[in-house]
Formats: C-alpha cells, sequence, structure tokens
C-alpha cells in the first residue's frame, strides 16, 4: 500500500474493504474520467461514474462495502439525498468555482472548489463569449439553416422557400453598438474585440483604463447600445434593475457576465412585455459572497427558487449553463486540482479551494 493510501486507512480505520478508496464522479464525461484516468491520484483512488438514473448499474445496487468505500465525490450532485448512502464520505471535491449550498452537505464533510484563476479563464474566454453571443443573436445561423432545411430540400421544393430577402437578410455587428457598463480588465477585452469587428463601442467605468470609448452617462450607453455588456464586478448589486431596462431600446440585448448586478425579477418583467433579449449564462445564486446559497445553473426546485424559472420559455432568451469560462483547457486543469486534492486528502495535507472545512460549523462558515 501506498504511503498516500496509508493515511486514509488510518483515518477511517477498518471501515474500508477495498484495496483503494473510491472517488465517486459526477462530472462523467468520457474525457473528464479520461483525464482522472491518467492523473496523479487515480494511483490511489478508484474513479467511480456516477451511473445515471436509467442505468441499470444503479446507485442503488452497489453492495453496502462499495458505499462505505466511498471517501471524495468529484463534481456537483444533482440530488444531494444520494450522499446519505456514503457513511465514510469525507470531501466534497467541485470540478469548478461553484459549489453546493452547504446545508445540504452532510456535517462533517469538505466542501472545495476548484479556484480557476480568472487571469486565464476570466477575462478573455468570457470577452470572446459576448462576442460570441452578439454573433449568435445577429446570424441566428441554426434558425437559417433549419428554415432553408425545410424549404429547400423537404417535399416541394423549393416552392415553399419565403423569398430570398426574407431567407437572408440580417444586420451586421459592424452596423451596430456595443455598449460595456463596467470597462475594467474584461470591459476592455470585450471592448478590442467589438472595435476590431467594426461595431461602435460605449462604455462607462468607476475604476480601469482610459479609453475614447469612455462615457459619463449611462442613460445614454443603454438608450443607444444594440448589445449591453455587463461587466461589473458580483459586488455591485442591482445596477440593472426596473428603471435601467426601461432604457433600453426596442431589439437591444443584455449579456451580464455576473449575476448580482442584475435584478432578474425586473429582468423578466421586462422580457416579457418590452421587445429586449437577454442571453443569460450566469445565474443569482451565491457563489463569492453567500456561502449557502447554490452558486451555479438553476438545477432543482431549491436553487429555482432565486430565479424565475419560467424565463427559460421566453423566445427572446438565450439560457446557458456558465459556458463563458469552461473550455477545454479550464476542465483538463480542473482535473489535475482535483486529483492534487484528492491525493492531499489521502496525504493529510491541506486541501486547495476550500470553502468549509470538515471541523466548520454551517455558523461558522456563514459568519
Amino acid at each position: 500500500m501506498s504511503p498516500y493510501a496509508s493515511v486514509i486507512y488510518l483515518l477511517l480505520g477498518p471501515a474500508l474493504s477495498s484495496s483503494k478508496p473510491i472517488a465517486v464522479v459526477y462530472e462523467s464525461s468520457a474525457s473528464y474520467l479520461s483525464d482522472l484516468a491518467s492523473s496523479q491520484a487515480s494511483a490511489f483512488v478508484d474513479f467511480e461514474p456516477f451511473p445515471s438514473q436509467n442505468s441499470q448499474n444503479s446507485q442503488n445496487s452497489q453492495n453496502p462495502k462499495e458505499k462505505r468505500d466511498v471517501v471524495a465525490v468529484v463534481g456537483m450532485p444533482r440530488n444531494f439525498t444520494s450522499l446519505q448512502d456514503f457513511p465514510n464520505l469525507k470531501l466534497i471535491q467541485s470540478t469548478t468555482y461553484m459549489y453546493p449550498r452547504l446545508a445540504a452537505v452532510p456535517a462533517g464533510t469538505i466542501v472545495a472548489k476548484y479556484d480557476a484563476p480568472w487571469h486565464v479563464y476570466g477575462v478573455e474566454s468570457i470577452a470572446e463569449f459576448v462576442i460570441a453571443a452578439a454573433f449568435h443573436w445577429t446570424y441566428r445561423l441554426p434558425q437559417k439553416s433549419s428554415q432553408f432545411a425545410a424549404c429547400g430540400f423537404g417535399s416541394g421544393a423549393p416552392g415553399k422557400c419565403p423569398p430570398d430577402s426574407e431567407l437572408t437578410a440580417h444586420p451586421t455587428l459592424m452596423s451596430q453598438t456595443m455598449g460595456i457598463v463596467g470597462y475594467g480588465n474584461i470591459g476592455e477585452a470585450v471592448g478590442r474585440r467589438a472595435f476590431g469587428l467594426g461595431m461602435k463601442v460605449l462604455a462607462t467605468r468607476r475604476h480601469g483604463p482610459f479609453s475614447s470609448w469612455l462615457i459619463s452617462d449611462i442613460d445614454r450607453l443603454l438608450a443607444e447600445s444594440d448589445f449591453i455588456a455587463v461587466t461589473v464586478p458580483g459586488s455591485v448589486v442591482g445596477l440593472i434593475n426596473k428603471t435601467s431596462l426601461a432604457l433600453m431600446k426596442p431589439g437591444a440585448v443584455l449579456i451580464p457576465v455576473s449575476a448580482q448586478p442584475v435584478d432578474f425579477d425586473a429582468l423578466y418583467q421586462a422580457l416579457l412585455t418590452r421587445p429586449i433579449g437577454a442571453v443569460l449564462d450566469v445565474w443569482p445564486q451565491g457563489c463569492w459572497h453567500f456561502p449557502d446559497a447554490f452558486c451555479g445553473p438553476p438545477y432543482g426546485s431549491e436553487a429555482q427558487a432565486y430565479v424565475q424559472p419560467h424565463i427559460a420559455e421566453l423566445k427572446n432568451v438565450l439560457v446557458l449553463p456558465g459556458v463563458a469560462m469552461r473550455d477545454a483547457r479550464f476542465w483538463s486543469n480542473s482535473a489535475t486540482w482535483v486529483s492534487d486534492n484528492l491525493v492531499a486528502l489521502l496525504e493529510g495535507s491541506p486541501l486547495k479551494g476550500v470553502v468549509r472545512n470538515a471541523s466548520s460549523s454551517l455558523d461558522q462558515v456563514l459568519v
């Protein structure tokens, strides 16, 4: 037995029955499992993907010995009641910067997240996402493809196709204005890309680099912009509210990159009653400042208490699960981070990205 693995046996004693402790992996895509399998931790931990509810090899079919061997959960469980099946669970290791509502986590369990470095993932990739959202909204390529496939290749084609001017007409980004609320590092990266595409750029700031795009009148920015990237930090709460949403011109699209600056109830009402749009890749749960709240997309009824669930039914909204920061590099580096923390757990060393220690009570965490 390796010296790392022997430590966990000293901690858990005879409760473990297999040659290796088990980490149940909820983030069980083929690529992520492959990264974990080739990681340092694979020498000391058996990784078992969490089966889907439709799988014949369901979690309920695991024998009691296997359940006792589970010392870590990797990823974000969709149903936290399943964690009660693991009496020796020591760690819930998130694979992203998001983490679960701590009140749902069994007492005595460490909760850790992947602290993705913002200089790698939080600036350029988010700025690229904003531009991608603007491109998608402007060109609507999937919709145009579906329309053309149906009328141009189906029975009776091409007689069912509308006139070419109706089928192909679209605006261009270079004829539109990108408004940036919060001209810091991310805002500057958005502006640089938008300007390079020929867009007019307007920006407001409290702090940040000087630019000829800066204006002092946020009301003007809201009224003149076709796309409004909200790039102020999450500590700015409620900046985009009923009053500011009413200033957006018809057809304008809101693209927030953090949730707290947006009043989601006001946004929902504005989307219901006004011809504006939104691309939502962030959701109003606690992540950095409210540890007892969910952090991430509104999976499940408890999380959806933070956001109007019917917002996903609106035609003028794109709802996304937080793709802006999480590219292929993110997931590869996440697997390395998770591996390091699992080895540290077995070694008895400090873990990285800890949100709650095993010895912390919920009251201590919420102070």
